[in-house]
């Protein structure tokens, strides 16, 4: 029987070898490797490791793991920041109403900006639900707005210029 470290280590492994694009795909290249899960236990493996989807630059987009956003970053001498240059690129507008604040993306984008958000603003949220370009954050009772879009904009340079 497989432990949880052993499919993700091979979750980390199929990550680094493939360009999927989707979770189908994601759970087929685990099945080959005898590792049969449901989708939602691969969805919160994706999160443990901290795999966003990413352009690929050909227009679409595949998982990455942060290492890989990282080398990847070094190689073309870009500016480090926790997932590359185009986090911004992806915003489309930033909304708030009373506790809730959602955040519009590109296609793709939502995902990764919720990770980004959930690592940055935990404490201060109860929780994010990313679409594949809508990202709805729910803000804990009495959260400062003020508070949350600062957080927002350390960790998203930029994201305060798309507020409606």
């Amino acid at each position: 029987m497989n432990t949880k470290q052993d499919r993700l280590n091979k979750l980390r492994r199929i990550i680094t070898t493939n360009k999927a694009s989707n979770q189908e795909e994601l759970l087929a290249l685990l099945s080959v490797e005898g590792c049969i899960v449901t989708q939602a236990t691969l969805s919160r493996d994706l999160k443990a490791l901290k795999v966003a989807k990413a352009p690929d630059g050909t227009g679409g987009y595949h998982y990455r793991l942060p290492e890989m956003r990282v080398a990847t970053q070094t190689l073309l001498q870009e500016p480090l920041q926790p997932y590359g240059i185009h986090t911004v690129e992806g915003v489309r507008s930033l909304e708030f109403s009373g506790q809730m604040c959602v955040i519009k993306t590109r296609p793709g984008y939502a995902n990764m900006i919720g990770s980004l958000v959930d690592s940055v603003l935990g404490h201060k949220v109860m929780g994010t639900i990313a679409g594949d370009d809508t990202l709805l954050i729910v803000m804990r009772e009495h959260s400062d707005l003020e508070d949350i879009v600062t957080a927002l904009e350390a960790a998203v340079p930029g994201i305060s210029s798309h507020r409606i």
